[in-house]
This record gives C-alpha cells, sequence and structure tokens, in this order.
C-alpha cells in the first residue's frame, strides 16, 4: 500500500488531497484525519475507522469517535467511557503537538479510581466530586488540569490521590462543561460532561499550507508534514514564484546595491564620512524597514508615472492615497496606490502597509507585486482587480444583482481572510479598517481584503495593543477604539467591524424597508436594533415580502446571528475570527441568537465571564501588543 501511494504523481496527490471526503455521517472530513486510498492525505495517528455507520480514530490504542469535523477542527469523545464511568483498564493518551492541539477552552478531568476514603470530598473544593462507590472501592474526580495554580490550595490531597489511588486517567473536556459540573456534581453530569467530547485544532502548518491554495498531507519517507501545490510538495507553504527565480532576484538586487555604495564611495571619498554621517536622519526607521523588504520588486517613481501613463485613470480614493489603473510591461492591469504627503508620521502609515501585505499570502487578502519609495513619493503596486469595492455592489442601483447567496459567499471570504491575519500569519496583523469600501472583488465575485494603511503589525508577547490615535471608519470603528471603558482594542476591534459590514450587506439586500424604518428614527444604533428586531419576528414574516427567496432564509438568519454576534459592546463577547469562520460554515441551528448590543450607555464594567473568553490567550489564539502598554 505505501509503494503505491509513494509513487502517485504529485499532481494527483495535490488533487486528492484537496478534497474532503465521506466517513460514516461525516461528509467534510480533511487532514490529519485519512482512510483507504489516503495514507498521504493525513498523519499516521489519525486513521479512521468508517465501518458500522459512525467514524471512530485509534489513538495511542484509545478508540475515539469523531462527533464533529471540519477544515481546522474536530470534536473527539472516548468511545470506551460512553454509558460507563468504569471502563476496564482505561488508558491515558498524549495527542500529538506537532499536530493538534488543544484550544483554550479545553480542560483536563482527571478521575482517581480505587482509592482509600477521604470523605468528605467537597469540603476541600468545588474543583473534587466523587463518584458512587463500587463494591465498598472510593473513586473520585478533579474538573480542572492538574497544573491549574486554582488548584494550588488543594495540591497535598491532590499528592495523596496520585500516591493512594491505584491509577489514574486524565481524559480532556469542554470547559463549560465542566465548569456546568461544578456547580451541580452529579454522576449524570460527569457522563454528559465526557460524552459531550472535545475539540482539536489542527496546527498552523496546515492552515498555511491551505491558505495559499495548497492541500495538507504527510510524507511517509520522510515522517513529515507537506503541503501539496499545483507545483508539487512543498515543506510548508506553496509559493508564489519558484524559489529559484526568488533568490536569483534577490542576488542581482544586492549586487546592483553593493555595487552603486561601491562606485560612490570610490568616486567620492571625500564624502564618505558626511554621506554614513546623513543616514542617521529622521528617515531611518523607515529605511531600515524597507531594505527588510528587498524580495520585493522596488519601482522608481518615473517607473510608477509609465505604469500608470501619468497617472490617467483614478480608480478609487482611500484615506491615504489615489489608486489608479496601470500597466506593467508584461501586459498585466495592476492598481497604483500613491500615497499622499505625510509630515506627522515619517511615512508609518506607508511602512505599516508594505510590510502587513508583504507578509500575507491568502487567496481572501489582495496581493502586493511592488512599491515605490523615493523621498515623499510613495506608492504600492497590487494586483488589479476588474470589479472593484464591495460598496458598489450594495448600493441602490447594483444590490439586487447579488442575492444572498452571493453575498454569503463574499462575506465568508472576508471572515477566512480575517482569521488568515488574525492567526495564519507568522506575525498577527490588525487590519483596524474593515469596510466595504476596502473588499474589492474580482471577476468571479472572491472578496479580497485591501488597504492596509491602518493595519498594526503585532509580536506574539501580551494581550492588548496599545494606541496613542484613534483608527477606523465611523460606523465601523468598536467602542473600545472610542473609550477604554469597553475593554482593551486588539484583534477583537476587527471582529467588531466584520459585524458590522455583515449586517450593511443584509441591510443593503433589504434597502427599501431600512430607508422606511430609518426616516422615522435619527438613533445612530437604530439599524443595529432594526436587525435585532427584525431576527426575532423573522418567524412571522414571509420571506418573500423582502425579496428573498425561501431557500435563502437560512443565510440570511444565519448572517444576522453572526453580525450581532460580533458587534457585541464587549470585546470579550465577540468570537474570535475563527470561530466566526466557522459559525458562518455551519449550521443554522447550531448557533444561539446573541443578546442585542447596546452601545448608547456606557457600562459601569466589564462581564467577568464571557461564552467566547476561550478566544483569548491561548498559543494560537492569544491576543497580540504591537507596543508597550
Amino acid at each position: 500500500m505505501l509503494g503505491n501511494v509513494l509513487s502517485v504523481k504529485d499532481d494527483e496527490l495535490y488533487k486528492l488531497c484537496r478534497k474532503t471526503f465521506s466517513c460514516g455521517e461525516h461528509a467534510d472530513v480533511y487532514y490529519p484525519l485519512w482512510g483507504p486510498g489516503r495514507e498521504a492525505c493525513g498523519h499516521p495517528d489519525f486513521k479512521l475507522n468508517c465501518s458500522g455507520g459512525f467514524a471512530e480514530v485509534k489513538i495511542s490504542a484509545v478508540k475515539f469517535g469523531i462527533i464533529y469535523s471540519s477544515y481546522y477542527r474536530i470534536t473527539l469523545r472516548r468511545s470506551d467511557y460512553i454509558d460507563n464511568l468504569y471502563p476496564r483498564n482505561p488508558l491515558n493518551v498524549q495527542f500529538n503537538e506537532n499536530v493538534v492541539f488543544f484550544p483554550l477552552n479545553t480542560e483536563v478531568l482527571t478521575v482517581y479510581y480505587d482509592c482509600p476514603n477521604f470523605s468528605p470530598i467537597r469540603s476541600h473544593s468545588s474543583y473534587i466530586g466523587e463518584l458512587d462507590a463500587v463494591n465498598g472501592i472510593r473513586n473520585y474526580y478533579v474538573t480542572k488540569n492538574l497544573t491549574s495554580p486554582s488548584l494550588d490550595d488543594i495540591r497535598g490531597l491532590l499528592n495523596n490521590f496520585s500516591e493512594m489511588c491505584k491509577r489514574n486517567v486524565s481524559i480532556p473536556a469542554s470547559g463549560s462543561a465542566l465548569e456546568s459540573l461544578q456547580r451541580s456534581p452529579s454522576q449524570d453530569n460527569l457522563k454528559k460532561a465526557i460524552e459531550q467530547g472535545f475539540d482539536l485544532y489542527v496546527n498552523l502548518d496546515c492552515r498555511r499550507c491551505t491558505y495559499s491554495g495548497g492541500a495538507c498531507g504527510y510524507n511517509q519517507t520522510s515522517s513529515l508534514f507537506v503541503c501539496y501545490c499545483k507545483d508539487g510538495p512543498h515543506t510548508s507553504t506553496c509559493q508564489r514564484h519558484h524559489g529559484a527565480d526568488l533568490t536569483e532576484g534577490i542576488a542581482i538586487v544586492i549586487i546592483i546595491l553593493v555595487g552603486i555604495i561601491a562606485l560612490v564611495v570610490f568616486l567620492c571619498p571625500c564624502f564618505r564620512v558626511q554621506i554614513f554621517r546623513k543616514r542617521k536622519t529622521s528617515d531611518e526607521r523607515r529605511q531600515e524597514m524597507l531594505r527588510a523588504l528587498i524580495p520585493l520588486k522596488h519601482y522608481t517613481y518615473a517607473q510608477v508615472k509609465k505604469i500608470t501613463q501619468s497617472f490617467a485613470e483614478v480608480v478609487g480614493r482611500g484615506g491615504f492615497g489615489v489608486v489608479y489603473r496601470g500597466t506593467l510591461c508584461d501586459g498585466r492591469m495592476v492598481a497604483v496606490k500613491v500615497l499622499k504627503d505625510s509630515k506627522d508620521n515619517n511615512g508609518e502609515d506607508f511602512i505599516n502597509e508594505v510590510a502587513s501585505m508583504s507578509q500575507t499570502s491568502h487567496v481572501n487578502i489582495v496581493s502586493l507585486l511592488g512599491f515605490c519609495s523615493e523621498g515623499s513619493k510613495r506608492a504600492i503596486v497590487y494586483e488589479f482587480l476588474e470589479n472593484g469595492s464591495l460598496d458598489k455592489f450594495i448600493s441602490d442601483t447594483t444590490i439586487m444583482n447579488l442575492d444572498f447567496t452571493a453575498l454569503y459567499e463574499i462575506a465568508l471570504g472576508v471572515a477566512r481572510g480575517l482569521e488568515y491575519l488574525h492567526f495564519g500569519c507568522k506575525t498577527r496583523i490588525v487590519h483596524f479598517d474593515i469596510k466595504p469600501q476596502n473588499v474589492l472583488l474580482d471577476e468571479n465575485l472572491l472578496p479580497k481584503v485591501s488597504d492596509f494603511g491602518l493595519a498594526k503589525l503585532c509580536e506574539k508577547k501580551e494581550s492588548i495593543i496599545s494606541l496613542l490615535d484613534m483608527r477606523g471608519t465611523i460606523g465601523y470603528i468598536a467602542p473600545e477604539m472610542f473609550s477604554p471603558v469597553y475593554g482593551s482594542v486588539s484583534h477583537k476591534s476587527d471582529v467588531y467591524s466584520y459585524g458590522m459590514l455583515l449586517l450593511e450587506m443584509i441591510g443593503a439586500r433589504k434597502k427599501e424597508i431600512v430607508d422606511q424604518v430609518s426616516a422615522s428614527n435619527a438613533s445612530s444604533m437604530y439599524f443595529p436594533e432594526w436587525i435585532y428586531q427584525d431576527l426575532g419576528q423573522g418567524d412571522n414574516v414571509s420571506p418573500t415580502e423582502y425579496g428573498i427567496r425561501s431557500e435563502e432564509e437560512e443565510i440570511a438568519k444565519k448572517m444576522k446571528i453572526v453580525g450581532l454576534w460580533c458587534i457585541q459592546s464587549s470585546p470579550s463577547n465577540r468570537p474570535p475570527m475563527n470561530i466566526v469562520v466557522e459559525m458562518m460554515e455551519g449550521s443554522l441551528e447550531a448557533l444561539e441568537v446573541p443578546p442585542m448590543p447596546v452601545l448608547q450607555q456606557i457600562p459601569a464594567a466589564r462581564l467577568s465571564q464571557s461564552f467566547w473568553d476561550s478566544g483569548e490567550g491561548s498559543s494560537a489564539s492569544e491576543v497580540l501588543v504591537c507596543s508597550t502598554k
């Protein structure tokens, strides 16, 4: 079997592994899970058994049933604990951290069997419970990860458990399910907590691969992850250009620069000291940043003028410059954004945009082709998208050309792009200006997030973003940008803007109704309130009344619910973008209607707990900081 897999051509592996497959009742199964004939498309630890009408995987000799599976998330539950809290010889399982990881809301439930009598156990801690005695033998459980500081007060008792109980088993479980067990300890609730299962997220290797257009797989010979691409397998991501070409281009640029510097030094030795002294100017920070971007095509201002035919055709205007249509020498159409002169920030907006876009490679992010930095003249060259920006498609004249299915696909693409910026890059990028004008559409209406002038590049260390000025566009700015009383500025600020974008797309589809009700209420908060009220009345109103076909009703309702979750006033109550993507891709039945967002009055204190707190602080989804607190 292995020989057959290794003999398959690379392009066949690319086609095979980029497709999901079915196993039991699950139709969208993907890496690291695999079945017969798909050995190259999954990790050896995650081989599926699809017999019996359900999907099951054996990890470290322990069987787990598959409750849910998507591209990046798998929900498992232990098969030996279904309807049975006393399995024979239960084993502990070690999950391969190079393949999957636990989200923050996962805790570890530890069950201790065959113990002495430690009763009354509840007097020690709410994190400890007792199972029913079997033949006089005592059994206990702990509902918190054993390394948690919350258990420091009972560390002695836990040491007694480990030393005096004959065996123990650690089982991952949902944090919310274990919290319910802590409030209402019982064997039934313990069973429910275990049978509800736990989530595993696929590591970033696979996410980056799929973001770049590849398919995740595993090389059986090297025992390493592999990204199958159209041009063959790669170790991590698919490349836009061949590595040899890129290396050659970098080498040429370096040789030219070295030659120019040597020539200047040779011809002007008397000015050598002055030249190097003058480098220490206010422009030094920008130049250092740009030198790090040498692999990108660097255009002169004269070349930019030639590309745009002396800036003949304006195709858009943004807060930081004008966008022109241009044509490269090879005939490719491009967009050229010429930034306004800036005397206040030493070109920080330009650095932000070039640095941000140069680090991205995703189907839903505009591709950067090159840049110009010549004195005060700065320009960015990126791919040209025929259909322009989304705002043109949700205006009075064109909105009826897009049904809810098309709007949903656009909204989902934007969500995936933001998820990539927040979780898929080596350095998190917070955009800060998500709005219809900054969502561009290609000829197939594929959306691409653009305009990174306000973006912040962040280090993976701390938990908030520190800003000295307010950023964004009125109507899309998150409340914490106005006042710290609402919470800290973070990637959740982008989530708020995305939610407002969703609601605007819905409102545009029902524009006549919105215009009628808006005329009678001048409140800036009326629109989200109307969406919320409309959601509550949805079961009593015919979808065709708003020009929506019955088959689109579910899509519209899903977009409303997700949008309202995203614009919750407290950042901690908003889902992170990876969860937003799952909500958009998942079923309507799995979504809960959120509370009505309240922004008219500033809350006196933040909520102490949040349904979405799981999006904060983990290694994969921690909020990042751009400057010191």
